[in-house]
């Protein structure tokens, strides 16, 4: 009897629990309820603060540091102001819709486009930037964002910061512009230009040779030497190999990776450039130009006054050296104009003179016989199997750092008949090509090839060259 009554009452508490769970599973709010409550209430933390929301956009763990402050508006409107000069300031203030979702979680969107979409496209959107971010949570009164595209734990975290009506005296707008002056020599072909400067710290007789990508925020310091030119007899330096990226704040670049090097038993480190003054008063790249070029000055702490300028060093490009064996070569095709423009393109100068071009050729202390050991011109082909050289002569050289050289002589090389013309036209198009005489050469990375470019600062023209 004691069993059967325990028996039960266990049974009448089993239904008791039962009922109990059945009823409050009840009155829980549906699954799209509670998305909605939680997309309304990200939605109210975004259009919360009256000064809106400070951001230290890092893209990636590589890349530099955008400076913004954005406003979220309840009509789905965010008002993004930041410090990237790209396309004229376009982003310096914009405004574009967003709007909160729910897919891989809570999710903010940013729907049509303007900086963030900007920086997204960068290296044909390769870059690591984003307009969706996935929600984290809230650390104090921070709000935490992920890129969506990169929820993994080595993405840098997207960190909103409730702004004070102070925060606008962070931009360096100023500086990012400036900046942007020294990307108009430079080459550009077939890649987006990386204008490359030399820092010169005036107390100690000693430069740094970078380059400088405005569109990532990233600096790559290639070499620190002695002087002020790299072709000084008495050029003498280290390699660096070190890239940073960057910040622009409070009248200052500042390294997110301070650059450090040791030159003549003295340590030099470079965390960060204070600007004062900018004027285009700088040294020309092309020696027929007056000094006109883009110059900042300014102070580093611990070392003192610098000066930056438009330089055209490239450490890779030093390799560019003479061959005996054969010459460098390209299809006529990778020869470009300012605008980029192929000049075997219909309507340009070598399709107009040299329509049979195929390839052009620079012979660099080329051992021959017969042809010269210094030229450049074109191999011709009729189309029927029939291919000619035609060559004009520059005088001997020699690659200084990585700038070569090119003075033309009135000497022509043909190796079949030439036709009336033929000299004129290879006179034009390459006292147009060298003019100045002096190019500048860069490695071109291809997978499998060794490939250079030759750049004209004078005119801005482009040649591709093969070894």
């Amino acid at each position: 009897m004691r069993n059967s009554l325990n028996y039960i009452i266990l049974l009448l508490f089993t239904y008791i629990l039962i009922s109990c769970s059945e009823n409050n599973v009840g009155n829980l709010p549906s699954v799209e309820e509670r998305v909605s409550v939680a997309v309304s209430n990200l939605e109210s933390e975004l259009t919360a603060p009256s000064d809106g929301w400070k951001l230290e956009y890092q893209p990636t763990n590589e890349s530099g540091v955008f400076f913004m402050l954005l406003q979220f508006e309840e009509d789905n409107l965010v008002t993004i102001k930041s410090d990237l000069a790209d396309n004229d300031g376009e982003f310096f203030d914009h405004e574009i819709p967003w709007r909160v979702d729910n897919a891989l979680g809570l999710e903010l969107i940013l729907e049509t486009y303007g900086l963030f979409h900007y920086l997204f496209e960068q290296d044909g959107a390769t870059f690591g930037a984003e307009f969706e971010f996935v929600y984290q949570g809230k650390d104090g009164d921070n709000l935490v964002f992920r890129s969506k595209s990169d929820v993994s734990s080595f993405s840098p975290s997207i960190i909103l910061e409730p702004a004070s009506p102070n925060d606008e005296n962070l931009f360096a707008r100023d500086i990012a512009i400036n900046l942007n002056e020294f990307a108009t020599i430079s080459p550009k072909a077939l890649e987006s230009p990386t204008p490359k400067q030399q820092i010169i710290l005036e107390n100690a007789n000693v430069s740094v040779y970078w380059s400088l990508d405005p569109a990532k925020r990233i600096v790559q310091s290639s070499v620190a030497a002695i002087g002020t030119g790299f072709d000084q007899p008495d050029f003498d330096g280290v390699i660096l190999n070190h890239s940073s990226g960057y910040q622009l704040q409070n009248g200052s670049m500042i390294l997110l990776e301070p650059l450090q090097f040791v030159l003549n038993n003295t340590l030099y480190t470079i965390n960060a450039i204070a600007f004062s003054d900018f004027s285009n008063t700088g040294p020309s790249l092309c020696k027929f130009s007056a000094d006109d070029g883009p110059k900042y000055e300014g102070q580093v702490a611990g070392i003192g006054s610098i000066s930056m300028i438009a330089s055209l060093f490239d450490l890779e490009g030093t390799a560019f050296q003479p061959i005996p064996e054969f010459p460098y070569s390209v299809n006529s095709f990778f020869i470009f104009d300012e605008t980029g423009a192929s000049l075997s393109d219909e309507g340009n100068i070598i399709a107009e003179k040299f329509p049979d071009a195929v390839a052009f050729l620079f012979y660099y202390e080329f051992e021959s016989d017969i042809q010269p050991s210094n030229a450049v011109g074109f191999i011709l082909d009729d189309g029927n199997g029939n291919s000619d050289i035609y060559l004009r002569e520059f005088l001997p050289t020699s690659t200084v750092g990585n700038k070569i050289t090119v003075t033309l002589t009135n000497n022509f090389y043909h190796s079949g008949t030439p036709t009336p013309g033929d000299d004129a036209n290879l006179t034009e198009i390459t006292d147009l090509l060298f003019e100045g005489e002096e190019v500048y050469a860069s490695d071109f990375p291809v997978e499998g090839l060794t490939v250079f470019k030759l750049f004209n600062p004078c005119n801005q023209y482009e040649i591709f060259l093969v070894q």
